[in-house]
């Protein structure tokens, strides 16, 4: 007899009413430390559950979002089932709602951005008040320079790969400068996080970890995959959504805050979240083909030269 797939083992674990799924889909396998399944039809409702599978560490910080942050939010969330541990204790399962049939998060459609604006202001003013930070890993300007500081290593690790080309190579080097001139303009990214009140960042407020739900009571987001959330300043998630939006939800509680610093921070948001993407596709370059993250980089380095000339850091 087939022994149970560990998933499932975790899922019925879990509850001892809860039975065995009819299916089992791989839903993504991101690295070794990292696997994501579908539960298909887990009762007789044909309830789908996500099964993620992550490190003690990572899966800790989910585990405090999803049972110490988001059931003080006033909105519907998606709907956590609980979290088992491995025997070994290096990992553990968390269950998740299954939100796949919902729609995608699209930054370029304006009601998506308008209802993350809102979710997020709402969120992020409620987040500032509880005392959560102890659950949570630093997320400041601190953060961000360390990932910097580890995408450069990295590419400057590489630059002995052979299958890396002249043009790729002059790539590389461009973007490393670009590293180094952002290093020395720090402290005014710094600057510009300053008196900004902490609270929880989502750290990958993206397409991919967010959906959108139409519903008789309107439309509303369900943010997920938590691994790199923190206490920190919102600069990243609010990179991407509409800021008169945000603005307008959060005034009357940050009323320090006006739309101008609100701007700056925007741009150090897409700065961030270009360091947080750099540093994802650096550690591809010493394996195998380079052609997939020289691709990306090639879209970083351009990205990177935009923000830098619009925010007048160029010297």
């Amino acid at each position: 007899m087939q022994p149970e797939h560990p998933a499932i083992s975790a899922w019925r674990a879990l509850s001892p009413v809860h039975a065995a799924p009819e299916q089992l889909e791989v839903f993504k396998q991101e690295n070794r430390n990292t696997s994501v399944y579908r539960l298909v039809c887990v009762d007789k409702a044909h309830t789908n559950v996500i099964a993620k599978r992550s490190l003690q560490g990572t899966a800790r910080v989910e585990r405090a979002v999803y049972e110490e942050i988001l059931p003080n939010l006033p909105f519907p969330t998606l709907h956590y089932y609980g979290s088992v541990q491995e025997l070994d204790g290096e990992f553990w399962w968390l269950f998740l709602e299954d939100a796949s049939s919902d729609k995608k998060y699209l930054p370029h459609i304006k009601e998506h951005r308008v209802v993350a604006a809102q979710w997020l202001g709402i969120m992020n003013t409620i987040v500032s008040g509880l005392d959560v930070a102890a659950y949570l890993p630093e997320r400041g300007p601190q953060y961000y320079l360390n990932l910097l500081h580890s995408a450069c290593d990295t590419i400057l690790s590489s630059l002995a790969n052979p299958a890396l080309k002249a043009d790729d190579l002059a790539l590389l080097e461009s973007i490393l400068a670009q590293c180094d001139h952002l290093s020395a303009h720090w402290n005014q990214l710094a600057s510009a996080c300053e008196g900004v009140p902490h609270t929880l960042v989502h750290g990958d407020f993206i397409e991919n970890n967010v959906r959108v739900r139409y519903g008789g009571d309107g439309i509303f987001i369900l943010p997920f995959d938590w691994e790199k959330a923190g206490w920190g300043i919102p600069a990243e998630d609010i990179s991407n959504v509409d800021l008169l939006t945000y603005w307008s939800t959060i005034q009357d509680h940050w009323p320090k805050l006006n739309i101008q610093i609100l701007k700056r921070l925007k741009s150090v948001g897409k700065v961030f979240r270009c360091l947080v993407y750099l540093d994802w596709i650096a550690p591809s370059l010493p394996l195998g083909s380079v052609d997939q993250p020289i691709y990306d980089i090639r879209r970083c380095e351009t990205w990177l030269a935009d923000l830098i000339q619009v925010a007048g850091w160029q010297d």
